[in-house]
């Protein structure tokens, strides 16, 4: 069974990461933001996870998911697909690893915050 707070950092995480994709068409010009010039993806990857790991810092395992299944989604809802759509959910694989190290950064990050501001 997972627990309420698995399944909050679980959609926390997806959402954090399908927005990703949801902007950047409007951000980019492009319909993929690993279409885009320059580090918008990992960058717009980065912010997500940091602000996902923050809200949520527990479980890890739950922000990984959540950005593989969120970026997913929104490919298969709202992107057409094609035979390329197993290669892009590899990548995906790969990329999620970058949301998931900034989630890790911006807990450990809160726990120390915590830490000093216990009334927080």
């Amino acid at each position: 069974m997972v627990s309420r707070q698995s399944a909050l950092t679980f959609l926390g995480a997806a959402a954090a990461s399908a927005s990703i994709w949801l902007v950047a068409p409007w951000a980019t010009g492009r319909a993929e933001p690993w279409d885009a010039d320059g580090l918008f993806y990992l960058v717009a990857l980065v912010l997500a996870g940091l602000i996902s790991g923050w809200l949520r810092p527990r479980p890890l395992w739950a922000h990984y998911a959540g950005a593989v299944v969120g970026q997913l989604a929104y490919q298969a809802i709202f992107l057409p697909v094609g035979p390329l759509i197993l290669l892009g959910a590899v990548f995906l694989l790969a990329f999620s690893v970058v949301f998931l190290a900034a989630a890790v950064l911006a807990a450990f990050l809160r726990r120390k915050w915590r830490q000093r501001h216990p009334q927080f």
